[in-house]
């Protein structure tokens, strides 16, 4: 419920500040005087759009603040839109985002406007607004059914997807199998290319290595004057003095460590120039092998183990193409299970929204009645649809007859200007209950109607306003006599700029409010005598 309203630098309002009464609150004033101005702004500061053009002239921000109770615990919210742009929205002095914002005063205060008549008119909103009446009930089910419409359609996509892929991978399947043998008959090794490499090298200069590994060799362990020879005499001329200094010991030592590290290398280099003789075949064969890696190298643009990978990935797409039968089946029947448990789930929904409509419908025909629609009709219409969307598979269409002997026909070909407000009236009430919005806001619902349907409209809101906080937003006289608060909004001009204001109307303001209604004037004998009978009637 709304306890207060602050309005600040908003359009033609400077500053305003009222507090709202807990019934039937209602709003009146010239036109252009700044009612639709005061809803834009409690819409702003609800979550709505912000609009920096509405920013006072000569002001850098205008501020919208609110002040209520939800559910028994205080709430503040508020509102800033900067010139500039830029806007900030605050609850409880915390900031918020809109999103937050607006699901947070999504059951808090529902604003119903011309937008509102639109939507009933369109039939897409009709399942919306069936499902919305016992809701606690749906809601739960259409989770469901919104999960296995996600799992169907993914499991279906993947299956399209293969479809899509098997044409693909069929035409390229002859591509995609010489390639491959192409590259197992290489028959690669990771790294191949750089050990051939080398190996060649070695062939091609085999002969001048061969004759320094061979001399080498000899020099260190053959020659008369070996190395080796001469490294053991050094070291028994050193031993033999070894004990007269320690020094001596540790330099007969390393000789010793050098002769051993150089006997290991002499064995390494007689077997290397053993091995040292290769044919003019095996030249050709290294030769060969490395010249048909290179040219594979050269082909893909890719390195030996690059290929290597690539290999794998033909193979795994050429035993995808010969497992597209089975993958076909298995998401097949994958798709069809998913289906199958949507398809149930779609039943149930509809069930339970068939049971819903017929009680809507019940609900809606005691408020036409109620809002002088005495010999109206009104049916839900539920189609089975060909496809399950996620909110399963119904069509639901508002039908109405509003005079006897009609056929039932769309909201759209029937109804009038003020028929759709009533009609929108009665599911705001009936809606209302269901989903415990607290507090109404009506902004001309009086559109198309006058005299006794006025009259029938303000005593229905009097009525919600029972259950309901109601501000209400009227240039009816009918409607304007039912409120329990009742203000006036007027604009006037201060130093060459608009400026718009509301009055708290007291008993004696009402009458003069409301006989102003009826005449254009305050000052009608004719016209407050008719205004205080009229409070007078509204009162009982």
């Amino acid at each position: 419920m709304l306890n207060q309203i602050i309005v600040d630098n908003f359009a033609t309002i400077e500053h305003i500040s009222f507090d709202l009464g807990d019934s039937l609150n209602v709003i009146t004033g010239e036109t252009g005087a700044g009612k639709s101005v005061l809803v834009q702004a409690i819409s702003t500061v609800l979550g709505g759009r912000a609009d920096t053009s509405l920013v006072r002239t000569g002001s850098d921000k205008a501020v919208i603040q609110i002040a209520g109770d939800k559910n028994g615990e205080e709430v503040i919210i508020s509102r800033e839109i900067l010139a500039n742009g830029k806007s900030t929205s605050k609850l409880n002095g915390e900031l918020v985002t809109l999103a937050k914002l607006r699901e947070f005063c999504a059951d808090f205060v529902d604003i119903h406007g011309q937008y509102d008549n639109q939507q009933i008119l369109d039939p897409d909103n009709h399942i919306t607004i069936t499902d919305s009446f016992h809701a606690d009930q749906i809601t739960p089910e259409l989770d469901k059914l919104g999960a296995l419409y996600s799992e169907y359609r993914t499991a279906q996509k993947e299956y399209e997807d293969l479809l899509r892929a098997e044409a693909t991978a069929k035409q390229q399947k002859d591509y995609y199998q010489f390639e491959y043998n192409y590259i197992s008959s290489l028959d690669l090794v990771p790294h191949e290319d750089e050990e051939l490499s080398d190996q060649l090298d070695v062939m091609k200069n085999s002969e001048k290595i061969y004759s320094s590994v061979n001399t080498s060799y000899e020099m260190i362990h053959e020659a008369d004057n070996s190395v080796l020879t001469c490294l053991n005499r050094i070291t028994n001329e050193l031993l033999s003095v070894a004990n007269y200094s320690e020094e001596l010991t540790n330099m007969s030592s390393q000789i010793q460590d050098i002769y051993y590290q150089l006997e290991d290398v002499s064995g390494r280099l007689r077997d290397m120039s053993s091995s040292l003789t290769f044919s003019e075949e095996d030249l050709d064969n290294v030769s060969s092998r490395l010249s048909a890696i290179e040219d594979a190298k050269r082909k893909y643009g890719k390195s030996v183990d690059e290929i290597i990978i690539y290999g794998r990935e033909l193979e795994s797409k050429l035993n995808m193409i010969q497992n597209f039968d089975y993958e076909k089946n298995r998401l097949s029947e994958l798709a069809h299970h998913k289906y199958a448990a949507l398809e149930e789930q779609a039943e149930h929904v509809s069930e339970i929204r068939h049971i819903i409509a017929s009680r809507l419908e019940s609900a809606v025909m005691s408020e036409l009645r109620d809002l002088d629609f005495a010999n109206s009709d009104f049916r839900i219409n539920i189609e089975k649809t060909a496809e399950i969307g996620p909110l399963g598979y119904d069509k639901v269409e508002f039908l109405i007859s509003t005079n006897p002997g009609e056929p039932l026909m769309p909201l759209t070909r029937i109804a009038s200007g003020g028929e759709i407000s009533r009609i929108m009236l009665a599911f705001k009430h009936i809606i209302g209950d269901s989903d415990n919005v607290e507090t109404m806001i009506f902004d001309e619902i009086d559109t198309g109607i006058s005299g006794r349907t006025a009259l029938v409209v303000g005593k229905k809101l009097k009525e919600i306003a029972e259950h309901h906080q109601i501000l209400c937003i009227t240039h009816l006289p009918q409607i304007a006599a039912y409120g329990r608060n009742n203000y006036l909004i007027t604009k006037d001009t201060f130093a060459g700029k608009s400026q718009t204001e509301i009055q708290h109307l007291d008993a004696d303001g009402k009458v003069r409010m409301v006989a102003t209604l009826f005449s254009g004037s305050a000052d009608s004998g004719n016209a407050l005598e008719a205004a205080r009978e009229l409070i007078s009637n509204t009162d009982n």
